[in-house]
């Protein structure tokens, strides 16, 4: 009889993710994930797989998890309800920049990591992180659907999310803040 797990799933799969969001694939260890999971190499494994496996549900969790909360955003959920589509894209693109100046927080997108590290090379990276993008694709035509409509619509909700993306590698790379805010208040016009 197997025994039951003793550790909490999504506690281990964010610990996990923060550590590939940090340092990327190729970066990460596998004995970076078991310091960071707090398990023994044996129960990772048996609990996850290997590390790319592990990769793949850390693409998952951030899915899960981050693209969800900026899809709800330009989605009108929650706290947006009340906000036009155009300002739920700038107040997306605001939260980028307060991730730097108010968190300190320079690891830019997981997908964006990931589209550039892992995806070129593997069909499971790739395939995660262009269903991610899709899905805040939509979220920014649905966002934009208020002042926009056919081919107008999906060409402002491409831009807009190209200046997203854009902005969360330029963290990445250690952009200055004012660059990060041109490129934000450059979206405004767009809209």
């Amino acid at each position: 009889m197997a025994r039951p797990r003793k550790f909490e799933e999504e506690k281990v799969l964010n610990a996990i993710k923060n550590v590939f969001w940090q340092s990327g694939y190729e970066g990460t260890s596998y004995n970076d994930l078991i310091k960071a999971s707090g398990l023994h190499k044996g129960s990772l494994y048996a609990a996850f797989g290997d590390k790319h496996a592990l990769y793949l549900r850390a693409l998952q969790e951030y899915d899960a998890r981050e693209v969800r909360a900026a899809k709800d955003l330009l989605m009108g959920r929650g706290a947006a309800a009340d906000m036009p589509g155009n300002a739920r894209v700038i107040a997306l693109l605001q939260a980028v920049v307060d991730a730097v100046t108010i968190h300190d927080d320079r690891r830019g997108c997981l997908l964006c990591n990931a589209a550039m590290d892992q995806a070129p090379y593997d069909k499971d990276v790739e395939k995660s992180v262009a269903e991610s993008m899709a899905s805040m694709q939509e979220a920014f035509e649905s966002a934009l659907a208020e002042k926009h409509a056919g081919a107008a619509l999906r060409a402002t909700a491409s831009a807009a999310s190209a200046i997203y993306f854009g902005m969360r590698v330029m963290v990445k790379s250690g952009a200055p803040i004012a660059m990060l805010e041109q490129a934000k208040d450059g979206a405004k016009s767009l809209l």
